[in-house]
């Protein structure tokens, strides 16, 4: 008998889904839906870093992508379950049955009342103030985050709203994330105390820790803002790894798609930690997930590491990627989207550029240029920091800054991965998703010169996709451990890139200098 799950992958800019074998892991149909109204920006301020999304985007773009794949399932009968995962932490405002306030008479067109992006740096003030909280105390409760907390995590968001914008913070019971809000929207959840949230969200953006109890204390929210403390009370203060269900489909959304009550769904996820399931991940075995931003996953045995946390680490917590192993996250917070801006800056296609720069010779001379475009995320989070392009002529042409820009976002990779080596994090492979990995064959070989290392491309082009539907087969008791699961759907490679050794020594020179361009700060 077939056996299918569904993975359902919320990006920066749409919704994707995979239906999925869960013999085999072949992919049987896939579905893509871009939000409607994040393409028209509407209440986006880049120049205050302000990025936030609607939940009707997510809500119209899921039955979209599952009426798809549903319809182009063989026999729908056999899809035992379904699993989500989300950008993060993106987060949002509630009422007490944990549906948005944006969704609410009064806040339909209120920023402060939708979906927080992950990239929303509007709280970069405030992540500052929890930053130093923590190095006041023993313990310090921002370890996890290196001891360096950032705007891109969820208190610094919550705190700046609750401060900025009264009618919000007056209406407001509680926040979700993004994933655990499209999780329970499936399960049919309408009461907030009986939401199942996952873990990953909590262990590596909300400084949740299983050794302290969960949260910090009140009295170290209390310090920084005692505005804080109510919706502190009211958020779960338990949660599930995505291997567990979080109910079955609800009457409603079963009907909308076609599909039984009895479909388990997962518990939701974030989408950089799926995508590292999605590609294969375990100890010794790095992801670099290739987006917008680059998501560098790990994971390495609790004995080993427990209790070590590496200064100026973005992310590190237990059992957030695998359950049972310490989770690494680390990465840049502008990859794809440095690519993008200079395609519209310089109305030129990306694959014309690439293929002019690649043919540029190996000089000492040529430009140079750091990826810090978004901040940084690693090492030592700074949302304040600017990316800037040193040894410009009036001969420079774009192909060119296109290559250096290329060449700053690998440095950065490096002085990630730079930072996982030094702080006893084993890397014996990497595996790259996403979709630069597959279309950017410049890019891939200039990472991979680099960094020095072969770097081998799944073969799955929505790794992130397909790590949720492998958590659904884990939830829905098809396997007995997500490893289990990868073992049999996680796909091959499609291509290795292997370094060139005269390119690789070149590249450590120029590292050198990235590291001093870096160093100077606007």
């Amino acid at each position: 008998m077939n056996r299918y799950t569904i993975g359902v992958d919320y990006g920066t800019d749409s919704a994707r889904a995979l239906l999925v074998d869960a013999s085999n892991g072949s992919i049987i149909a896939s579905a893509v839906k871009a939000y409607p109204r994040w393409a028209e920006a509407r209440w986006c301020d880049p120049l205050s870093q302000q990025f936030r999304q609607h939940p009707l985007d997510y809500i119209e773009c899921l039955e979209g992508v599952l009426k798809e794949v549903v319809a182009a399932c063989p026999d729908p009968s056999c899809i035992k379950a379904i699993a989500v995962d989300t950008t993060g932490s993106t987060v949002c405002f509630t009422d007490e049955s944990g549906m948005p306030l944006s969704l609410q008479p009064g806040f339909a067109d209120d920023p402060d009342a939708m979906f927080i992006l992950w990239k929303d740096h509007t709280g970069t003030a405030e992540a500052a103030e929890f930053t130093a909280a923590g190095a006041r105390h023993t313990p310090n409760y921002i370890c996890q985050s290196g001891n360096h907390y950032s705007s891109e995590c969820t208190w610094a968001k919550v705190l700046h709203v609750l401060r900025t914008n009264p009618a919000v913070r007056g209406k407001a019971y509680a926040f979700v994330d993004e994933c655990d809000f499209v999780t329970n929207l499936l399960t049919g959840c309408r009461n907030f105390k009986d939401m199942k949230w996952g873990h990953c969200i909590p262990g590596a953006k909300q400084l949740w820790n299983r050794d302290w109890g969960g949260y910090p204390p009140e009295w170290f929210f209390e310090e920084i803002d005692p505005l804080l403390i109510p919706v502190l009370r009211r958020i779960p203060q338990v949660n599930y790894a995505s291997s567990n269900a979080a109910g079955t489909l609800c009457p409603e959304w079963a009907a909308k798609i076609g599909l039984g009550t009895d479909v388990v769904v997962g518990v939701g996820n974030c989408d950089a930690h799926s995508g590292a399931v999605g590609a294969g991940v375990r100890p010794g075995v790095a992801v670099l997930n290739l987006g917008t931003s680059a998501c560098y996953m790990a994971v390495m045995p609790v004995e080993e590491m427990k209790g070590h946390f590496i200064d100026g680490l973005f992310g590190q917590s237990e059992g957030t990627i695998l359950e049972g192993f310490m989770g690494y996250e680390t990465g840049l917070s502008a990859f794809g989207d440095i690519f993008a801006w200079f395609k519209r800056l310089s109305g030129r296609p990306l694959d014309e550029l690439a293929a002019e720069a690649s043919l540029i010779a190996l000089r000492d001379d040529l430009p140079l240029a750091t990826d810090f475009f978004n901040g940084r995320r690693a090492p030592n989070p700074s949302n304040t920091v600017t990316a800037n392009i040193a040894g410009l002529r009036i001969t420079t042409g774009p192909a060119e800054i296109y290559r250096a820009l290329v060449e700053a976002s690998a440095f950065g990779s490096k002085a990630c991965i730079d930072q996982y080596l030094d702080g006893g994090i084993r890397i014996d492979k990497m595996i790259a998703v996403g979709g630069i990995a597959k279309k950017s064959p410049f890019v891939m070989q200039t990472l991979c010169d680099v960094l020095g290392a072969p770097i081998e491309v799944s073969e799955c082009s929505d790794a992130c996709a397909m790590g949720a539907a492998i958590h659904a087969a884990v939830a829905a008791g098809l396997y007995p451990s997500v490893l289990s699961a990868e073992d049999a759907m996680c796909p091959g490679a499609c291509a290795t890139y292997t370094p060139d050794k005269e390119r690789h020594e070149y590249y450590l020179g120029r590292y050198e200098r990235y590291k001093e361009l870096a160093s100077f700060e606007l």
